[in-house]
């Protein structure tokens, strides 16, 4: 009897994770939100503290995500860092967009990976307890208007597809 449930409780665990996983490849990627990157998902932000005042900070987004969103990403990343270290005032220097692209790769004996291909941006960030010229943002309240954008807003199917069009087209694979 005992085996018999344990088997019943298998067999109920497989269907779910097989309805989840085929649930996310008919769906495919999604719009990037606002979010750390790391070893397992490359897409969302990273930063690099160069001193005290100036850090580097970069983002990444999935293939189907337009490079506005990917800087608005990038920025509020770094609104939120001068808010965090309480330096009451951002200026974002230098934005330099990219791609990571890589090619897809065949398999030994085994299945190919598909190739990558994401848009990212670099923001040169310098930090200020004032606004010493017209080109420095509160970083506070840059931070929560463009967070509370992020959350709400939506990417078209149609940009979505344009994204994902652009980006393949950069990287040598539409």
């Amino acid at each position: 009897m005992r085996s018999q449930i344990g088997l019943a409780a298998v067999s109920v665990c497989a269907v779910v994770l097989a309805g989840c996983s085929g649930a996310s490849s008919a769906i495919g990627p999604s719009v990037a939100s606002y979010g750390a990157s790391n070893i397992f998902s490359p897409v969302g932000y990273d930063q690099t503290q160069i001193d005290e005042t100036h850090y580097k900070v970069t983002a990444t987004g999935s293939e189907v995500t337009p490079p506005a969103r990917v800087e608005k990403l990038a920025t509020a990343r770094a609104a939120e860092i001068g808010a965090d270290m309480k330096l009451d005032y951002f200026k974002v220097a230098s934005v330099q967009h990219g791609a990571t692209c890589t090619a897809k790769e065949q398999g030994y004996k085994g299945p190919s990976t598909a190739g990558i291909a994401r848009p990212n941006v670099v923001l040169d960030v310098i930090y200020s307890k004032e606004a010493t010229d017209p080109g420095f943002k509160p970083s506070k309240a840059t931070f929560e208007a463009l967070s509370g954008e992020l959350a709400t807003e939506s990417v078209s199917p149609e940009d979505q597809q344009a994204a994902n069009q652009d980006i393949l087209a950069r990287c040598g694979q539409s």
